[in-house]
């Protein structure tokens, strides 16, 4: 597996913004899992899980990260919020720097409320049980817990890169 960092958090977090910006100040490649899923599906994530169900993606993410970790030139993966459910992917994350993105839930939630997200959750309350279902799992596969509240991207994507630096 090649120099890689990989971002995870929940939806909304920052991972894709962040991730661009921190591979393009590191000079990595930029993979945004969700994004590769699509196009290799040919079709939105939406579409996906309507169509196929959440477990078929979850396929789609699983062979989608291995892809990635497989890259022989380095690169910033911006793994989907929930990637971190199935234990292959806690697995396959455990030889990679990996940096959990956090936020308070009210602007998570705020954050997420349009249609392209297909487990956003119909109320406040599903939206943060499924927060402290997977809040563990981000624990349990990040090296490091970088909070974003109140900071840009900007801001953001450089402390991640002072933390690689110190590797």
């Amino acid at each position: 597996m090649g120099d890689h960092v990989a971002i995870v958090g929940y939806m909304g977090s920052g991972k894709t913004t962040v991730g661009r910006l921190l591979a393009r100040r590191t000079r990595r490649d930029f993979v945004d899992l969700d994004h590769e899923v699509s196009r290799r599906a040919g079709r939105t994530i939406p579409e996906i899980f309507a169509d196929w169900g959440e477990d078929r993606f979850r396929d789609l993410e699983h062979a989608a990260l291995l892809s990635a970790l497989d890259r022989p030139e380095p690169a910033v993966i911006s793994c989907g919020g929930g990637a971190v459910v199935r234990l292959d992917n806690r697995a396959a994350l455990r030889h990679t720097p990996t940096v959990f993105l956090t936020e308070p839930i009210n602007v998570l939630y705020t954050r997420t409320r349009g249609p392209d997200r297909p487990l956003k959750g119909n109320t406040r309350e599903d939206f943060a049980q499924r927060y402290a279902e997977r809040l563990p799992l981000y624990r349990e596969v990040s090296d490091v817990e970088v909070r974003a509240e109140g900071r840009g991207a900007a801001e953001v994507a450089e402390e991640v890169e002072r933390w690689l630096m110190t590797r």
